[in-house]
């Protein structure tokens, strides 16, 4: 094998960017996130020279544009192509890390627990204006039920350090051979992950119903389809919007009508259900309130406040009214969608909103908001978290699974009910309730009873410590270089 590779050296550099394009992105494959690092490991214990390494990174800008490209949107644009590159950045950073490592003369085993590390802190700091946790390796997992518990210990970073950490125990046997110390290693880590991941799944299967809970009507309503149909406008009197506006607030009434028969306390929509203009928003509110009040239910909706000068933004709101018809909060759409979304919108005040009604403690963000870190950590004090989104279908079921990770770690179940895409429901331990394709169906609500208390988890409580552990043992590896030195061969 040594010949071979010193013969073939880019053969594990280009068989690891195909398993990388398998292993995060819409091609995200569970098998090839804890094997895509092992060819490219050993690339650079073969190949520890600036040009190999620079050539990685070329590889993962590639990789990633290849892999991310429809996530955004399908066309070619510029923006995107940047968003893509860097994510391929990311990726390749624990790999830099290793490879500094290496060639500074860092101890073996010290820079192969430096590749994982580093994958966590990547995870975790570098934070991708958009995707986030959507890319962490972590969500490959998502049917390992067991091992995605480790995230309600030390964030979903955790789960990709362990599935990282294979790639580091396989090549540190290969390249040392099977001696006591590479054999401690290996049995070391097997008993831990199998430890891991039957505490994770004991954890699970113990908790096997759950008595209370909440009904929440979930309506699957996208505006600009449903009111393309020209008979629904011609019910009404008035300009275009004023319309629309009518037609919107009658479509409100009836779900509230038949989600209160159907015995519901929350009726929500998804992301962009209702828009208007900024002028008209207190009118519509005002409707809606008289809606909630009228039926006693409580309404999250969505709209969309478009502004009367074009150099202004406009609002992406979600916006909370009890069942007395009092309006709670109004929330504004933090994580913003490069290219598409981003240079038309106004950003809102990173704030969490956590709402108590009937017992029952709310938070809710818009869409992408979930895949940043510190939003949904900071409504971790909630049972109950809402998603409104507007997916695509490029992506339909890798959000859909993403957010499984948040439910987990803040342990709070999860609803993220979107237009054209997939409506799901977790529990707070990450256990699908439910799941349905509401991709092209323009009308209609959906009716789940969700876990009305949430748990309190180790996560939670003591907050991100793992990622910056991870990090300040990435740099004291590469350091260490410089004290223990060891031969590189």
């Amino acid at each position: 094998m040594k010949e071979f590779e010193n013969k073939y050296p880019y053969f594990w550099l280009i068989l690891g960017l195909i398993l990388t394009m398998l292993s995060y992105g819409i091609f995200n494959t569970g098998i090839c996130a804890w094997i895509f690092a092992v060819p490219l490991i050993r690339f650079i214990n073969n190949r520890t020279k600036w040009s190999s390494i620079i050539l990685m990174l070329i590889g993962m800008i590639i990789a990633a544009n290849i892999t991310f490209f429809r996530l955004v949107e399908d066309d070619f644009n510029i923006q995107n192509q940047l968003f893509c590159t860097f994510n391929g950045i990311r990726i390749w950073f624990p790999f830099f890390v290793y490879f500094l490592c290496r060639y500074l003369g860092a101890k073996k085993i010290i820079a192969y627990y430096a590749f994982p590390a580093a994958v966590a802190a990547a995870e975790f700091f570098i934070d991708n204006p958009f995707v986030s946790v959507m890319t962490s390796l972590s969500v490959s997992q998502f049917w390992n039920l067991g091992l995605m518990q480790v995230a309600s210990v030390t964030g979903v970073v955790g789960v990709s350090f362990i599935v990282t950490l294979f790639a580091s125990i396989v090549n540190y046997i290969w390249e040392k051979g099977a001696r006591k110390d590479t054999i401690i290693n290996a049995v070391g880590y097997g008993i831990a992950v199998v430890i891991i991941t039957s505490i994770g799944m004991f954890t699970v299967e113990k908790i096997t119903t759950v008595d209370q809970t909440v009904r929440v009507a979930a309506g699957v309503e996208n505006f600009n389809q449903l009111l393309k149909d020209k008979s629904i406008l011609a019910q009404y009197t008035g300009s275009d919007e004023e319309k629309m506006l009518q037609a919107n607030v009658d479509i409100i009434a009836e779900r509230a009508k038949k989600a209160v028969q159907n015995e519901a306390a929350l009726l929500v929509f998804p992301e962009e259900a209702f828009a208007c203009s900024e002028p008209s928003t207190e009118k519509f509110i005002e409707q809606v309130k008289s809606i909630a009040k009228e039926n006693k239910i409580n309404i999250i909706f969505p709209l969309l406040r478009l502004p009367l000068d074009e150099a202004q933004k406009e609002k992406n709101t979600l916006n909370f009214i009890n069942s007395s018809g009092q309006l709670l909060n109004t929330y504004l759409k933090n994580h913003l969608v490069p290219v598409v979304e981003e240079p038309f919108t106004e950003r809102g005040d990173g704030k969490t909103p956590v709402i108590e009604v009937d017992g029952v403690k709310y938070t809710y963000l818009i869409c992408a908001d979930y895949t940043s870190n510190k939003y949904a950590y900071n409504g971790r004090e909630a049972d109950i978290f809402i998603n409104p989104s507007y997916d695509w279908k490029a992506f339909q079921y890798f959000t859909s699974y993403a957010v499984q990770a948040r439910a987990i770690e803040c342990g709070f179940s999860v609803l993220r009910n979107p237009v054209n895409g997939n409506i799901i429901l977790y529990d707070m331990y990450g256990r699908p309730l439910h799941m349905a394709n509401v991709m092209n169906v323009h009308t209609g609500i959906i009716y789940l009873d969700i876990p009305k208390h949430g748990r309190e988890t180790i996560y939670g409580s003591t907050g991100n410590w793992f990622p910056w552990t991870c990090a300040i043992y990435s740099m004291l590896a590469v350091l260490s270089g410089f004290v223990w030195k060891e031969k590189i061969i």
